[in-house]
């Protein structure tokens, strides 16, 4: 499982010009808690669905948590604050626990981009009604920054994770499908193989790869911003 935040590289000129350096910490300030709490919630869906359908892996190992130190990779979160590029700890699912192996299978992989997109459309209005409320942007204005990173990163991932590559959630579903869908999920060479294509199409920009799902994320971004109380 993987997050992306959008990052552009700067020559060292134009950092200090531009006072680059300040401004990347000052971010980090929203990135780092935005990543963890969204973070936390993909990885408890997937944990808590595993958990209702037989598995009790994930609980065995701690992971049906929403303590956020319990889903980090430190690794992953290293990368994230240098290359703006990390991911976290995946949960440990038995797929052969499930009591049915493909709905299990579906619903499991689906439960961590749907628990990311439930929590952008419920805290959706919140940030909506604090974002034009000038007393709140005044006195907690740190508040709706972050609000508004948690909505996009939960959207991003949720989106991400849902591309059918290996070892995305979304590659799993389509395993499901198939007529033995454990010689995929567990086919080692399939998920490493599918971790360098998915480098490869993120940082080739033959590819393209942030205009069309940029293009995939805006219309669910546009209808956020709708929603009010």
């Amino acid at each position: 499982m993987c997050i992306i935040v959008e990052y552009r590289v700067k020559c060292f000129k134009e950092m200090i010009e531009m006072n680059y350096i300040n401004q990347y910490i000052s971010e980090l300030l929203y990135v780092i808690p935005a990543v963890l709490i969204v973070l936390t919630i993909h990885e408890f869906g997937h944990a808590y669905v595993a958990y209702k359908m037989g598995d009790t892996t994930a609980k065995e190992e701690g992971r049906l948590s929403l303590n956020p130190l319990r889903h980090i990779d430190p690794i992953g979160l290293l990368s994230l604050v240098i290359f703006r590029f990390g991911w976290g700890k995946p949960v440990p699912v038995d797929f052969t626990a499930l009591r049915n192996l493909r709905k299990g299978m579906i619903f499991v992989s689906l439960a961590g981009p749907l628990a990311n997109l439930i929590t952008a459309f419920l805290l959706a209005p919140l940030f909506n009604w604090m974002s034009v409320n000038p007393i709140v942007l005044t006195g907690f204005g740190y508040f709706v920054e972050l609000a508004r990173y948690i909505i996009v990163l939960s959207i991003y991932l949720a989106i991400f994770n849902l591309i059918p590559i290996p070892p995305l959630d979304g590659s799993k579903i389509i395993f499901a499908l198939t007529k033995n869908p454990l010689r995929f999920l567990y086919d080692d060479a399939l998920n490493y193989y599918g971790i360098i294509f998915l480098v490869i199409i993120i940082s080739i920009p033959f590819f393209r790869f942030n205009y069309f799902f940029s293009k995939a994320v805006s219309p669910i971004i546009n209808l956020i911003g709708k929603i009010h109380f």
